[in-house]
């Protein structure tokens, strides 16, 4: 197989993986998070004796925030993602990796999102604002992708074997269409504010275990990338019938 004709490939494979994207992600970033603090002490007689017992309790504490991500449109849509797979070399095997090829590929699309961001001091609410808005957000993604037979079986099933090496997201474009609760100078304030916050609070956090994330998926789909060639040449048999 040539380098294009293994770039196609690639490609319909990206493509056919990014009609299974959920449509909607909801997350957190240290969302009700606490601190004990002291609380005072508590005295109680026990005989001729005072007995003392320190109290503490829970109070929300830091900046928190809560979001939901989707692509804009219908649920039933398809995705709105631009899918673009830049290059695919091949490597050689070894003793525990199987011969394959390295990927190397971009996807951009928009996504709407929604959050709402609070920040606490001491049990203190300073703030409470919900921010929705859309951006542009694009993913840059290296893998090596190999397959082999598993002749565990007879006849061998085919065994794909997808690995992420290295995965970044970033931000292109955000607009705020909406913060709620404010106005004037403090809402544009909170508009020049969103970009920074949507930077550190989801996508530095995102990209943080963000390789380690993709792997964790592939590997709850790894039955899903065993073909039986048993299976495959019934079906051929029964479409014949």
């Amino acid at each position: 197989m040539s380098s294009d004709q293994a770039r196609a490939t690639v490609q319909s494979l990206v493509d056919l993986a990014v009609a299974q994207l959920p449509h909607a992600y909801d997350g957190e970033k240290n969302w009700k998070r606490t601190k004990k603090i002291w609380a005072g002490v508590r005295i109680r007689r026990d005989g001729v004796q005072l007995k003392t017992h320190r109290r503490w309790r829970d109070v929300r504490q830091g900046l928190q925030t809560r979001y939901h991500i989707q692509f804009p449109g219908e649920r039933s849509a398809p995705r709105p993602v631009n899918a673009t797979v830049r290059s695919v070399t091949p490597t050689e095997g070894g003793p525990e990796q199987h011969a394959g090829w390295m990927i190397e590929c971009d996807l951009a699309t928009p996504l709407d999102f929604s959050a709402r961001i609070e920040r606490w001091n001491l049990g203190v609410q300073w703030y409470s604002v919900e921010v929705r808005g859309h951006a542009k957000i694009r993913l840059t993604l290296s893998g090596r992708l190999s397959s082999y037979p598993d002749y565990s079986v007879l006849p061998p099933a085919i065994v794909i074997d997808p690995n992420v090496t290295s995965a970044s997201l970033h931000l292109d474009e955000l607009h705020v269409d909406r913060i709620s609760k404010v106005g004037g100078e403090v809402a544009e304030k909170w508009g020049e504010m969103a970009e920074k916050i949507v930077n550190e609070v989801l996508i530095d956090d995102i990209n943080e275990k963000l390789h380690a994330k993709l792997n964790k998926a592939i590997d709850k789909k790894r039955d899903d990338l065993r073909f039986s060639a048993s299976d495959w040449m019934s079906a051929l048999t029964a479409m014949d019938q």
